[in-house]
């Protein structure tokens, strides 16, 4: 399949195994159609049903992207459907079942494990500011800082994802972040640890007949407290653990080799399994009271030499081989994927930018 195949094929598995509608979306979205359950139909009553009874529906398990068949072929030719199944026993179910109907030999199906948000390691502080060191929201953990950016106002800020600065939507506008995490020693009490407050997110939707595309947040820095190093990613010494960043990579396909600089995990390689994935279904809060919220749209990335991320990786810039950014690591599975090292879900970075309504902060803006 080519990739108008492909996401014909895919569309087609969301309307005829899902039992899924079209949702309406910007004419200039792009990306090729985007499915939901709709309200009164059975597939949304069976979901609302699941939820009440806090457990989930199996269609909430089951993602589904673009995979290329050959990975000696052409960018863009070779491509089949990618079925993500978070466990085993979904391997038989009637939606996988009839999904493999609909592309008999053209898609292949991959066990990925529950995939939650990567949102823990001793790190330091780290000044100037750079990107893939520790951070966050006063009240959370730690995640990790992404990239800068540069707002209308001509604000430079750090980016990262929601549920890192601005804490699943309960934040506020001006609350403090700090670097690094709280996990990690900052503390709000320090003058030397506050070095942003945040500035807008993106407002997450736990709705079942919604949608996410990005889990992003903007955080202007505080004036003449910390300056930030926009162009290098890592440990500074250009090398294994940072380089210069490029360019954003706009064509992108599975197959692709590719880096970020964690806060956990540090340095680590991957390639993407699969793009333009849908249905993706996260645990966003864990506890007593979990909550999930579903993406569309997605990269998933495997390790190669280990696991790719890990919790508190959140908000990762990844990168080419080359240093082009490509997307913000959100997160994750402990299992799946090559080798069986788990899987990385990430909002390609240039949604995350365009949703922040922020350029990139690097020597291409000339700032």
């Amino acid at each position: 399949m080519n990739l108008d195949g492909a996401e014909n094929a895919k569309a087609e598995v969301f309307k005829r195994a899902f039992r899924y509608a079209e949702v309406a979306t910007a004419a200039t979205d792009g990306g090729g159609p985007i499915f939901a359950p709709a309200p009164d139909t059975a597939a949304h009553a069976d979901i609302a049903r699941a939820r009440r009874a806090g457990e989930i529906d199996p269609k909430e398990k089951i993602a589904v992207g673009i995979l290329r068949r050959d990975r000696g072929d052409d960018r863009g030719q070779g491509l089949k459907l990618g079925l993500f199944v978070q466990h085993k026993k979904l391997l038989h179910h009637p939606v996988v079942e009839a999904a493999l109907r609909v592309a008999p030999t053209e898609a292949e199906v991959i066990v990925t494990g529950r995939i939650r948000s990567q949102g823990r390691r001793k790190v330091r502080t780290c000044r100037p500011l750079r990107m893939g060191e520790s951070v966050g929201h006063h009240r959370i953990t730690a995640g990790t800082i992404g990239c800068f950016g540069v707002d209308a106002d001509g604000r430079v800020g750090l980016i990262s994802n929601n549920h890192v600065l601005a804490m699943n939507n309960k934040a506020r506008v001006g609350d403090i972040i700090l670097q690094p995490g709280r996990a990690d020693g900052g503390d709000a009490r320090q003058a030397a640890h506050v070095v942003a407050k945040l500035g807008t997110y993106i407002p997450l939707d736990f709705d079942p007949t919604s949608f996410n595309l990005v889990d992003c947040a903007f955080a202007p820095l505080e004036e003449g407290h910390a300056r930030p190093e926009p162009f290098l990613v890592g440990d500074g010494e250009i090398g294994s653990d940072g380089w210069s960043i490029g360019d954003i990579e706009e064509l992108l396909i599975d197959g692709d080799p590719v880096k970020k600089v964690g806060r956990t995990t540090r340095f680590s390689t991957g390639v993407v399994e699969a793009i333009a994935i849908d249905n993706v279904r996260v645990q966003m809060v864990s506890g007593a009271a979990p909550r999930f919220a579903i993406f569309n749209r997605q990269i998933a990335i495997s390790g190669t030499e280990k696991t790719f991320s890990k919790g508190g990786d959140s908000g990762s810039l990844i990168c080419t081989m080359d240093g082009r950014p490509i997307a913000l690591l959100f997160a994750g599975t402990e299992t799946g994927g090559r080798n069986d090292r788990g899987i990385t879900f990430a909002n390609p970075i240039r949604a995350v930018l365009d949703a922040l309504a922020v350029d990139l902060y690097s020597p291409a803006t000339g700032v």
